[in-house]
């Protein structure tokens, strides 16, 4: 299995970069960064609340979607 972050289409979209996201929310520039390159193990609570605030996503699975491998 495996975890996918779409935080990469969602600036793309709004058209704005990872430095005015991590202005904008208080995140670290590094942590939005890891996020944009989906490049995460773990992610902080705070952090998904701040992004989804951000983007006014209504779910998780707006932010998150779960790859599924064969041996899965």
């Amino acid at each position: 299995m495996k975890l996918i972050c779409k935080l990469k289409n969602l600036m793309e979209k709004e058209g704005i970069s990872q430095l005015a996201l991590s202005q904008a929310t208080g995140l670290a520039p590094g942590t939005v960064g890891k996020l944009y390159r989906n490049q995460v193990n773990r992610i902080d609570e705070r952090t998904i609340k701040e992004i989804c605030k951000y983007f006014r996503l209504k779910s998780v699975s707006d932010l998150f979607e779960i790859e599924w491998e064969e041996a899965d």
